[in-house]
């Protein structure tokens, strides 16, 4: 009978520009098929398919946030570079490598009491798997990493139809980025020169809140919508070393109130959930630790 090699997950590692990405929970890819129907002249049903020039590759990388995610100098989370990655998959019996990754979705999700989680995810043009670079000891990383469990989330913000954590108790916030991908294939060629991201496009910034009078505090008569900026706070929690700077900023540019939900459930609080709406550019979402 022949012999296999298990594939367990803490013997799987993703690097993105070859730097280890730590805290990864899942890694997953999908290769459909993009095809265009052909039908004869008079046929009624399809009858054929062929494969179109351009055939990508969708990537999802979910990881808990912690302190070696993010540069500790701080920048701008640039969604539209056209600046192009390269993706790494190393386990027990290969390594597996995307090519030409473009940006198509970011997210982070923050609430009370619970981990704090992001995800990835890219476009990538091609795949190539090797079985001669697969996971050795070596390349384990067993150091420790410091992550974010917030206990109290510091919200605050200039929009007059926003909400603070001085007044509203934060339950939750939730930051979302989802970036389409225009490819650009030249003639006689397959696969994509480059993937443009398609503009205008909109983010969106969630958040929870238990409600407490806030029907009489905020003013949602203004005719012309009001923009305004938001900046939430998350402690750091250390599994090892306490950092020297250990709160994440998040600082999000330009948001205005999309709509207001309610909801009343049976042995729980009124929550009240505030959707915002931001355009995405390259200075839209700013990061910084303090």
């Amino acid at each position: 009978m022949p012999s296999a090699t298990r594939v367990h997950s803490h013997e799987s590692q993703v690097y993105i520009n070859d730097t280890l990405v730590r805290g990864v929970q899942s890694f997953s890819y999908e290769n459909p098929k993009n095809t265009q129907e052909l039908r004869k002249l008079g046929s009624y049903k399809q009858e054929d398919y062929i494969l179109t020039a351009d055939q990508p590759i969708d990537t999802s990388i979910d990881f808990i946030v912690n302190d070696h995610i993010l540069e500790t100098d701080g920048n701008y989370l640039k969604f539209l570079s056209s600046d192009e990655s390269t993706i790494q998959l190393k386990d027990s019996t290969a390594r597996t490598t995307f090519s030409k990754a473009n940006l198509t979705n970011f997210s982070l999700n923050f609430s009370v009491g619970e981990l704090a989680r992001g995800s990835y995810g890219y476009q990538c043009d091609s795949l190539s798997v090797s079985e001669g670079n697969s996971l050795i000891d070596l390349d384990l990383d067993s150091s420790k990493i410091n992550i974010f469990r917030p206990q109290d989330i510091t919200l605050t913000t200039t929009l007059d139809e926003g909400i603070n954590s001085t007044d509203f108790p934060i339950q939750s916030i939730s930051l979302s980025v989802g970036i389409e991908r225009r490819a650009t294939i030249r003639v006689g060629q397959r696969g994509a020169k480059r993937r443009y991201p398609v503009l205008p496009a909109q983010g969106s910034l969630s958040i929870s809140v238990i409600k407490n009078n806030v029907d009489d505090t905020m003013n949602l008569s203004a005719l012309v919508v009001e923009k305004g900026n938001f900046t939430f706070v998350i402690p750091e929690t250390p599994l090892g070393s306490s950092s020297e700077n250990p709160n994440l900023n998040i600082k999000v540019y330009n948001c205005f109130l999309d709509s207001v939900s309610h909801s009343h459930d049976l042995d729980g609080n009124a929550t009240l959930d505030f959707s915002y709406t931001f355009p995405i550019s390259n200075d839209a979402v700013e990061y910084y630790f303090s």
